[in-house]
């Protein structure tokens, strides 16, 4: 059975109740796999078997119990345009409920009022629009809702306005005077403007995908033939011939295949000085092309470019939920009908049992359905996903998801990886040692002979020589070049015989190198490489070559530390080497000489132990252990994660990514367990100080809706929150 995953826009939703509502349905489907559905975002991230059933099967069924649902095809495009309406009818509402709001004052002796206010057929007429206007729309969910057999924030919300309109409606048919129109009135203009509220600093939390989606190119010079031809970035296909200019943005990744330039990588790698690139180099959609025209070829498009991959890992971490978000859920679908019996049984207790008039009844029971409302509760988690991942994103770490954000925070074992990890990944040269011999007086003539005689090789420890000579001094081409396979090479440079290897290169040549075995033994025990150099039969002097290590590695690992990780370095390479680089930075725990298989062994020894374990790897030999942690962190170049691999992926090389990640992780879980205790304390406090009949309906409406505020602007405290050292 095949497994395919679809994202749906969902309208009509307006708290958690509707989310678990659409989620239970829909996974109830012959073939539905997985719904996940989120309220913040107003979307639904199903699994399905196409054998089974079709996405049109699965929005014709949302759409039966009330809810709209579309394919959603527009990443990070939130349209301001949505908003107009409720901002439309907000003001409305509000233009309506002035008089209230003004009789309210003087209510409490605060100001003066006209008499026209004060007659209840007037305030009948202005209650009316709103109740039936600018309301509607609660009526409408609410219907949908018990249509669905549930009940969400609009059945509270039209039970009590209603309660309180069709009350007063009745004493003014009656004769009375006695009316309570303002609270009805006042209620709907609060919970409107509770709502756009929630509209708006949702909208703040999905900067990240716009200011990502604007990095798209939508134009691009296509090569066919001799000639150029502008056509939308959507009619590229992988292979297609392209042009880009100075000052233009690289379209899609490629390959440059003519002319040189450097490019800005910065929104992908974090790195501020540009990469130089010539024929053969890769470049990636999305970064700026600062100097030079060139020609490339492209070789992934849309979804598949580092770009569109960053993309999409932001959409389904946003539109993900994390498991502390299944147990609010839980509560908030069995909540309303709890508080609907609550409130029938405040109003059977003060009007039959304590014989009250029914306008106290009546009241006191409008304001336990408003007090109670769960929205709090059902936005914590997803609001605070959505920040903490942005925040996360905009420092180059892509969650996968809200279950990986929280599982983050739990992790108490780190195993890292050593090369291309805690190291840049790339040999150099880090030491240059000048023997005793007539010809050679420097370093930089060591050099340039070792250089010079290695320029014919295409050996990657010659590769590494030759780049580095090239950059420190002159190199000369030589003649009479031969190669030794696993020992190095011989040349004539400038007329000397130049042999450049390892010792049993030097022995099988004659060459005494007795006076430098103290130095290369000591290097080796470093985890250096070292290469021998001789000139005229007489040795010249030693390269030592290493894999450096990088600038933040040792800060990163002793804030891991502080957090409370213990740190294991786990590496393929020699026990010398691994050794010499934990020593460095500070770990003490170092298992080497290990295949990509034993790496995983090691995971699962630790997990058998009850930890939970995180794994930090370049994302290509280190991907068994990746997928069998926890969670795996791949860290590299925008182009090179292994996005499929981890569940977390940091753009950029430098540790101190994984730092924040985990930092942000702590943070964001405490944000939302700030919300839920705040949340569950409003309801325990507000439902009884309501059902006494202490609290009143205009009261309990105002603090729900900004209850509901509270919660999201908590949220977006974590834009604020300091991840850094």
């Amino acid at each position: 059975m095949s497994k395919q995953k679809t994202t749906l826009e969902i309208t009509g939703m307006h708290c958690a109740a509707c989310a678990a509502r659409i989620e239970k349905v829909v996974r109830k489907q012959p073939g539905v796999l997985d719904a996940n559905v989120n309220l913040a975002m107003e979307r639904a991230t199903i699994d399905y078997s196409p054998e089974e059933i079709q996405v049109n099967e699965i929005i014709s069924r949302i759409e039966r119990i009330g809810y709209g649902a579309s394919v959603f095809m527009d990443s990070g495009s939130h349209s301001r345009d949505q908003e107009w309406p409720a901002i439309e009818m907000f003001l409305f509402s509000l233009a309506l409920s002035i008089p209230f709001f003004w009789l309210m004052l003087n209510m409490f002796g605060l100001i003066g009022i006209p008499r026209v206010l004060l007659n209840p057929w007037v305030q009948l007429a202005l209650a009316t629009q709103i109740q039936f206007i600018a309301g509607w729309a609660f009526y409408v969910g609410a219907f949908k809702s018990v249509l669905g057999r549930s009940a969400n924030m609009d059945v509270l919300v039209v039970l009590g306005t209603s309660a309180a309109y069709f009350y007063s409606a009745w004493m003014v048919l009656e004769g009375g005077h006695h009316v309570y129109f303002e609270t009805s009135a006042i209620i709907i203009t609060l919970v409107f403007f509770g709502k756009i509220l929630e509209t708006q600093a949702k909208s703040r939390t999905s900067e990240v995908l716009q200011k990502l989606a604007q990095l798209q190119v939508k134009q691009v010079h296509r090569l066919i033939g001799h000639d150029e031809v502008d056509v939308p970035v959507a009619e590229i296909s992988v292979g297609d011939m392209l042009v880009v200019r100075p000052g233009e943005k690289i379209p899609v990744d490629g390959e440059v295949i003519f002319g040189e330039t450097s490019v800005d990588e910065s929104i992908l790698t974090g790195e501020i000085l540009p990469i130089d690139k010539q024929p053969g180099d890769p470049v990636y959609g999305g970064t700026f092309n600062r100097h030079g025209a060139i020609r490339m070829v492209a070789t992934r498009i849309g979804g598949e470019s580092a770009l569109g991959q960053i993309i999409r890992l932001v959409e389904e971490a946003q539109g993900s939920k994390a498991p502390v978000q299944r147990l609010a859920d839980t509560i908030c679908g069995i909540f309303v009908p709890i508080v609907i019996c609550l409130s029938l049984a405040t109003f059977v207790v003060w009007y039959f049992v304590l014989d009250y008039p029914m306008s106290v009844a009546v009241l006191n029971a409008t304001a336990v359905l408003l007090a109670a409302c769960p929205c709090p509760l059902g936005l914590a988690t997803p609001t605070a996903i959505m920040v903490g991942t942005g925040r996360a994103a905009q420092h180059g770490i892509f969650f996968k998801g809200g279950e990986q954000l929280e599982t983050l925070h739990k992790a108490r074992v780190i195993l890292m990886d050593k090369t291309g990890t805690i190291t840049h990944g790339e040999p150099t040269i880090t030491d240059v040692l000048v023997a005793n011999h007539p010809l050679v007086k420097s370093k930089g003539e060591l050099l340039s002979f070792a250089g010079s005689a290695e320029l014919p090789s295409e050996h990657p420890l010659a590769q590494v020589v030759v780049r580095h000579v090239k950059q420190q001094t002159r190199l000369f081409e030589p003649s009479d070049f031969q190669s030794y396979a696993g020992r190095g090479v011989k040349s004539v440079v400038k007329g000397h015989t130049v042999l450049t290897g390892n010792a049993a290169l030097m022995r099988e040549h004659g060459i005494v190198t007795t006076a430098l075995l103290w130095q290369q033994q000591d290097w080796e025990k470093s985890g250096k490489t070292t290469l021998f150099v001789s000139v005229d039969g007489q040795v010249a002097g030693l390269i030592g070559v290493s894999d450096t290590i990088k600038a933040s590695s040792r800060q990163a690992i002793h804030d891991l530390k502080q957090i409370g990780l213990h740190v294991v370095m786990v590496s393929g390479d020699n026990p010398h080497a691994a050794q010499a680089v934990a020593g460095q930075v500070g770990i003490r725990d170092v298992l080497a000489d290990l295949t990509p298989e034993d790496k995983v062994h090691v995971i699962r020894h630790f997990q058998k132990q009850g930890h939970v374990v995180a794994m930090v790897g370049d994302g290509m030999n280190d991907a068994p252990a990746l997928a069998t942690a926890d969670v795996g962190i791949a860290i590299g170049t925008g182009a090179d994660v292994a996005i499929e691999a981890a569940d977390i992926a940091l753009i950029g090389t430098e540790l101190e990514g994984v730092v924040q990640a985990i930092r942000l992780s702590h943070a964001t879980i405490r944000n939302i367990r700030q919300s839920f205790f705040w949340a569950l304390i409003y309801n325990g406090v507000t439902i009884p100080v309501a059902a006494l009949g202490l609290l009143s309906p205009l009261v309990a409406g105002a603090a729900m809706a900004f209850s509901s505020v509270s919660v999201v602007l908590n949220a977006l405290r974590l834009k604020r929150v300091p991840i850094d050292r």
